[in-house]
């Protein structure tokens, strides 16, 4: 019978691996970018071989696991630290970059929500952790034969990244895993049956196909009707009622108004209305946010913002030369959570007020708590470049990974004439400066016009490129973004004001009306950090003639025109105390620590700012559900721990018989078959084969061999050994399909099993346990 089951193991092993792939690909709303797949995927398939070619050679699982290790390390190394190794082996440079790049990952994960960028570091350790997986899923399938057993790595794998992910689709992922676990479980139960059934004469292929083609059938319909209805079910689209992913928080996570959507309704509705004013020795753009995501419709950004009351810190280091300068800003009608400062800002001082800080996005908000920043008075110090054209053309062409992934992103199907004018824009440009520029350049020929319509779609960035050729800044900007992006240079969106209203009897004060909002674009330039363009025409930034070639300018209609610096600060760390980047104003205890303590998203709804839960709720269930989710860890690992070291305990044949007739026992029993303690061998044989007629003849000659050994003392032989216990994995398998699934699923929750007063009481069928446990 064997020999009808050995044609079908290849098609049970192709269907495991098709599992893991569907898990891997269940991993796309953990990372920003699909460049995880391909590794992942390749170390998937690499790791299916091995194992397989070490069982059907006969390697023993000891033996097996410690060659399955080796040759993780050794796949890791050639394909993530290539550089490394020496004579294809590891080296203590490849363990030290291992090191490094997961520090980096660990302290990415910390600060950065999903989708986070594809670090070298969480592939590698995704990567082993797809190796260890894949390695359990083959041994509960194909050296115990458990079908339900060999599905729970990859599900385990699929769960966490449904768990972490962000934004992204569920259904398809859902539908793809889904379907290629029950085409394995079909496919792994039939090939179980070729070994325990016998067919009719002449009938065998017949029988097999019909199984194969019915349960194909079904398994298609279960997995598209669950798509198809599954999200139109009432409340599919409701918000949770407990937000389980902050409960590690201290704030949930936070939902914010693009400030893009109300660009126009302060440049035409609320045009005179003072929003803030600085107080500065040097005009600026004041800037509140960068967007860098763009999903064909809007642009908006995520956040992971610490507590700021002090020094901040950089994303990234410029290597351009800076002014240091001062603000006093006082907030007057923003009716937003943003904290503007001139770009970038070095630290902040806001006395007893709450501010938070997203070091990415160098973007400075009010504490979540807080609805508006409207009364907000503060401090803050920034270092504004002072970048020329010349040094700008010497950046390095090199773009780190993340950077790349993150700011070139387009929407699948993006646009191909946009391509194609990008292209032609920049085609005969030598530097990325020059290609930026040559953008820019273009998009000042067109015509501004704060009287178009809002929107920066795609279709609006069409009809604005191709048609009307007019608009105003959240167009030019937008489009300018699109089109650096689709030639490959990192760019994103800012949001912010111009200099505002120069104040006639104070030159260090600066009155910003809803008509200087304003959006403009910035591309990052090697060492130099993020550069500011500007592609609107009539505007311009201060002091931008040097790298822009275009001169200060900004709306005049409320005044503000001939902006004057009474007293520019130099270069030289003026205003610092000890030339750190904090003013004197700001002196004191500045330190800061960084979390992630919240993440947040710039959407194009608007929703209030306030906590999903109470914050007395929210408290409490933070140690509940963090001593649930240990418990939903911890304990499935034990029940499977428990039986891996029972069956590498039962080394002997008498061993495994026992061990056999526990398991089978213990199944029963979970089953809701009646198996009282007083009950013989014999008694307990005959009731379990009457409730599992398919396994009767299996279960009675497991039950003799139990005999012989408890009373007789006569252990069966190597090879009947090896043949009862595939037959009580198949009584087993019987006694599990009398259980609906989540009580199956809920077994591995049961701490009942660690327990040993039931595992003693089970055992008493089977005569005395062995002292080695069996």
């Amino acid at each position: 019978m064997s020999s009808r089951r050995d044609h079908l193991v290849p098609a049970s092993e192709v269907a495991l691996a098709l599992v893991t792939l569907a898990a891997v690909v269940g991993m796309h709303r953990l990372f920003d970018s699909g460049s995880y797949f391909g590794p992942l995927a390749q170390q998937a398939i690499l790791a299916h071989v091995a194992v397989t070619a070490l069982r059907r050679a006969g390697v023993r699982l000891v033996p097996a696991a410690l060659a399955t290790a080796t040759l993780a390390v050794l796949v890791i190394t050639w394909t993530r630290f290539p550089g490394t190794s020496w004579w294809l082996l590891p080296t203590g440079e490849t363990f030290g970059r291992l090191g490094d790049d997961v520090g980096a990952a660990w302290t990415l994960f910390g600060d950065v929500k999903a989708p986070a960028p594809v670090a070298n570091g969480f592939i590698a350790v995704s990567a082993a952790a797809v190796w260890l997986l894949v390695f359990l899923a083959d041994w509960a399938a194909f050296r115990v034969v458990a079908t339900f057993e060999a599905v729970l790595p990859a599900t385990t794998l699929f769960v966490f990244a449904a768990a972490l992910g962000g934004p992204g689709s569920t259904v398809a992922g859902a539908s793809l895993f889904s379907g290629a676990a029950l085409l394995f479980v079909l496919l792994h139960r039939i090939a179980n049956q070729e070994s325990n059934s016998r067919w009719a004469g002449g009938q065998r292929s017949q029988g097999r196909w019909s199984l194969v083609m019915t349960g194909a059938g079904l398994t298609a319909a279960t997995v598209v009707a669950a798509a198809i209805a599954g999200p139109r079910l009432p409340g599919a689209d409701a918000e949770p009622v407990v937000a389980w992913r902050d409960l590690t928080k201290e704030e949930p996570t936070r939902v914010v108004l693009s400030p893009m959507v109300s660009l126009q309704t302060k440049l035409v509705d609320q045009p005179d209305v003072e929003v803030f004013t600085v107080r500065s020795e040097r005009s600026s753009y004041w800037r509140l946010t960068s967007l860098d995501e763009f999903d064909g419709e809007i642009w908006r950004s995520s956040y992971s913002t610490g507590d700021a009351d002090g020094r901040l810190p950089r994303a990234v280091d410029s290597a351009a030369a800076s002014d240091t300068v001062t603000q006093e800003i006082t907030i007057e009608a923003l009716s937003s959570v943003w904290l503007p400062s001139a770009y970038e800002p070095v630290a902040i001082d806001a006395g007893d007020q709450a501010t938070d800080f997203d070091a990415r996005s160098s973007t400075l908000m009010v504490d979540r708590e807080v609805a508006s920043s409207d009364g907000y008075t503060y401090t803050v110090t920034s270092q504004i470049p002072a970048w020329s054209a010349d040094e700008l053309r010497t950046a390095s062409p090199e773009v780190p990974e993340d950077i790349r992934d993150a700011y070139t992103q387009l929407p699948d199907g993006f646009s191909q004439h946009a391509r194609t004018e990008a292209t032609r824009l920049t085609q005969d440009e030598p530097t990325a400066y020059d290609k930026a520029l040559a953008i820019q350049d273009h998009l000042r020929t067109f015509t501004y016009d704060k009287h178009m319509g809002p929107g920066h779609s795609e279709d609006a960035l069409l009809e604005f490129l191709f048609r009307t050729r007019r608009g105003y800044c959240e167009q030019f900007a937008a489009a300018f973004a699109a089109l650096a992006r689709a030639v490959d240079l990192p760019a994103r969106v800012a949001v912010g004001f111009t200099p505002g209203v120069q104040d006639p009897n104070d030159p260090t004060l600066f009155r910003v009306r809803g008509t200087h909002a304003h959006a403009w674009p910035e591309v990052y330039l090697g060492e130099y950090g993020w550069v500011q363009f500007e592609p609107t025409p009539t505007r311009g930034p201060p002091r931008a003639d040097g790298w822009l070639g275009i001169s200060e300018s900004q709306d005049t209609s409320s005044g503000g025109a001939a902006i004057t610096d009474p007293d520019p600060v130099g270069g030289d760390g003026a205003g610092l105390e000890g030339g750190d980047g904090i003013s004197s104003d700001a002196a004191g205890d500045l330190g800061l620590t960084l979390g992630d303590e919240g993440a947040g998203a710039a959407a194009d709804e608007g929703r209030p700012d306030r906590p999903i839960v109470p914050a007395p709720v929210r408290d409490a269930s933070r140690p509940v559900g963090m001593g649930a989710l240990a418990y939903l860890v911890v304990v499935p690992l034990a029940v499977v721990g428990q039986r891996m070291i029972r069956r590498r305990r039962a080394s002997t044949a008498g061993a495994k018989v026992r061990l056999g007739w526990r398991s089978v026992t213990e199944s029963a029993a979970r089953a809701g078959i009646g198996l009282a303690p007083s009950m013989t061998v014999a008694e307990a044989a005959d009731r379990m084969a009457a409730a599992l007629p398919e396994s009767a003849p299996r279960i009675q000659q497991l039950a003799r061999s139990v005999e012989m050994l408890a009373y007789a003392e006569v252990p069966p032989g190597d090879d009947e050994a090896v043949r009862l216990t595939r037959e009580w994995a198949a009584i087993v398998a019987e006694a599990n399909r009398l259980r609906p699934w989540h009580q199956r699923v809920l077994t591995y929750l049961d701490v009942r099993q660690l327990v040993g007063g039931r595992r003693n009481r089970l055992v008493a069928h089977g005569g005395p346990a062995p002292a080695h446990g069996g």
